[in-house]
């Protein structure tokens, strides 16, 4: 007799490596739908192998160009010395590529454009000095290309070819000279007004000798015109432009035009808490009295300078009262 014996189904094992639960096909996609965004040499390399050169490249550009860009604002001038240097960059632009710098004709940038563009302090210093690098280069070519045309000989004269034939020229008919017409309208309008040459202005650096005199008084005709009034760590600027008419060449009329800066400082450590720096350097001990005609508006404008500074720095309030 036959035992009956009951059949179990068959168990099918598998191994490590068939319990994969992701296939090597869909690991592309994997990279694509990554929040990280960041690749590994591994996976790059399998990216290659699967769907090719072109889309592994498409990819990281992809990735690439979706990461934001770090822009210098601003909000990130918090420190004191940021600001210090804010300051100090602001016056190494004026003095290589400002209005009265040298290079100021060969660069199209402001200084905003560049702060805009740098992505810190240390980079937007970088960025000056790569203009200003350009700026003296392009001068420097166009000096020495106006130096080269002037110094070239000019053309000599082409050689007239002598005729072959030596013809014998008719004999010319001589013309009755015209005599001149009286100029009646001389003879009407004589003592009349005559056009006169518009002024031209004419960019001027003030140097410490010409600040000297203005403070000891003011030139005939000058006029001071305010620009603006900015607030920085210790001082206030007060900026303006000196307008003196110059008559020097005769019928060529001339406004000399100077910038100049009143530096004052609301909360003073010395006696000079009120001087006057030309605009593009640094020169310094020229005090002014808060009377002088050097402060255009007069005290008005060191009362909205203290106004300014109050409203930046409340726990330093000056103690001046205009």
């Amino acid at each position: 007799m036959k035992s009956s014996v009951t059949q179990q189904p068959a168990t099918k094992t598998t191994t490590p490596a068939q319990q994969s639960h992701t296939p090597r096909s869909a690991q592309p996609m994997q990279l694509m739908t990554s929040p990280s965004g960041a690749f590994s040499a591994s996976q790059l390399m399998q990216l290659q192998r699967t769907a090719g050169n072109n889309a592994a490249r498409q990819l990281i550009a992809a990735k690439s160009s979706s990461m934001p860009i770090q822009r210098l604002t601003e909000e990130d001038i918090e420190s004191r010395s940021d600001k210090t240097k804010l300051k100090k960059l602001r016056d190494l632009f004026g003095n290589k590529l400002g209005v009265m710098s040298a290079l100021y004709h060969f660069n199209d940038l402001t200084f905003d454009d560049l702060f805009e563009a740098a992505s810190s302090l240390d980079d937007l210093e970088k960025r000056i000095n790569t203009i200003a690098a350009k700026a003296d280069t392009a001068k420097t070519a166009k000096l020495a290309s106006e130096a080269a045309a002037a110094a070239a000989p000019p053309p000599a004269p082409k050689a007239k070819e002598e005729s072959k034939e030596m013809a014998v020229p008719a004999p010319k008919k001589e013309k009755k000279k015209k005599e001149p017409k009286e100029n009646l309208a001389a003879l009407l309008f004589t003592g009349g007004t005559k056009t006169v040459q518009q002024a031209v202005d004419v960019q001027a650096i003030a140097t410490n000798p010409i600040l000297n005199a203005w403070i000891a008084s003011k030139p005939p005709s000058a006029t001071i015109i305010e620009r603006r009034i900015e607030v920085s760590v210790e001082t206030v600027y007060i900026y303006a432009t000196v307008r003196i008419p110059d008559n020097s060449v005769p019928g060529v009329p001339q406004v000399n035009v100077y910038n100049i800066e009143i530096h004052y400082h609301p909360v003073p450590t010395s006696a000079n808490y009120l001087h006057v720096k030309r605009s593009a350097g640094s020169d310094a001990g020229n005090i002014i009295a808060p009377t002088s005609w050097l402060i255009p508006r007069g005290k008005d404008a060191l009362r909205d300078a203290v106004a300014q500074w109050n409203d930046a720095y409340p726990d330093r309030p000056s103690p001046h009262a205009w």
